[in-house]
């Protein structure tokens, strides 16, 4: 296909998209959870599905294709963790994998949720695996993706992949090229990825809300990295877990790799695991494939 027939394609694309997502509108709320207000909304039908995000991500870094499956059959829970997007943060800085755990057990509760499905992703799997040792009481199932069981359990990033993480220098390009395949075909999702976000706020389907302050990226680099690389108890507790959780990760996943799913089924009785063709991203690559591994495993 020649270049001008590529990016015809493309824009029809995004049209076509922003078509089929024109429907929905969110309406973002905010909720009071220990201290700080929390920026959310809510989408889809069916049990409740909170949908943890990670590192430096808002509430519209979602691939909106993935979302449009799993609204399908739940009602999916979207929110900025502390400090991130809309969602607001405390003067002192509380940041730590724990604290954001126990903010997910708050919006949980203050939405009047006894129990819920939990899906998190990268630091938001992080984030999970705390909320499932922490307050088990409030999660039905939960799906980790890309996890990390933290401490001297890990397998460990790279050092020059994690510097490009954390380097605030490293162009946002080269830093989402991170969490897909270093191929063509990793190069052709990611691009259409993208191109569903920005088509997703075009139509006004996913909020315009990707801002996080310097601080906030400061404060959470420290909780996944400086703290949770010295949290040996976090793995230690995950034999304890007594709710059914699915581990997936991309093959290729250079970020948090694949093994550390491993590494955490092995610890937790009642887990799955199921690996995918992508990277760090592979949820967004392959979202159809996800979201009905999702569905037979919450169902």
């Amino acid at each position: 296909m020649s270049w001008s027939k590529s990016l015809i394609a493309s824009l029809f694309f995004c049209a076509f998209f922003s078509f089929a997502q024109a429907e929905f509108k969110p309406e973002v709320k905010m909720i009071e959870v220990d201290g700080v207000k929390i920026a959310y909304y809510i989408r889809g039908q069916g049990k409740p599905l909170f949908m943890i995000n990670g590192f430096i991500s808002t509430m519209s870094l979602w691939d909106p294709a993935l979302l449009e499956e799993l609204a399908k059959n739940y009602q999916l829970i979207l929110f900025d963790n502390r400090g991130v997007g809309l969602s607001t943060d405390t003067i002192e800085n509380k940041t730590t994998i724990p604290q954001m755990a126990d903010d997910v057990a708050g919006l949980i509760k203050g939405l009047g949720y006894s129990k819920a499905n939990i899906l998190g992703w990268s630091m938001g799997a992080r984030i999970g695996q705390q909320l499932l040792i922490r307050h088990p009481e409030l999660v039905d199932k939960a799906v980790l993706c890309a996890a990390n069981p933290g401490g001297k359990y890990q397998d460990r990033t790279a050092p020059d992949v994690e510097n490009k993480l954390n380097n605030p220098n490293v162009s946002e390009t080269e830093k989402i090229g991170l969490v897909f395949p270093d191929n063509e075909q990793g190069t052709q999702a990611a691009k259409e990825s993208l191109a569903r976000i920005k088509a997703a706020v075009k139509s006004g389907s996913i909020p315009n809300n990707f801002s996080v302050s310097k601080e906030t990226l400061i404060r959470q680099n420290r909780a996944r990295t400086v703290l949770w690389n010295n949290d040996n108890e976090n793995f230690n507790a995950l034999k304890d877990i007594k709710v059914p959780v699915l581990l997936s990760d991309g093959r290729f996943d250079i970020i948090d790799l694949p093994k550390n799913s491993l590494i955490i089924a092995n610890q937790i009785p009642y887990s799955w695991t199921a690996f995918l063709n992508g990277g760090h991203a592979f949820l967004f690559q392959e979202h159809k494939q996800f979201a009905d591994l999702v569905h037979v495993f919450l169902q």
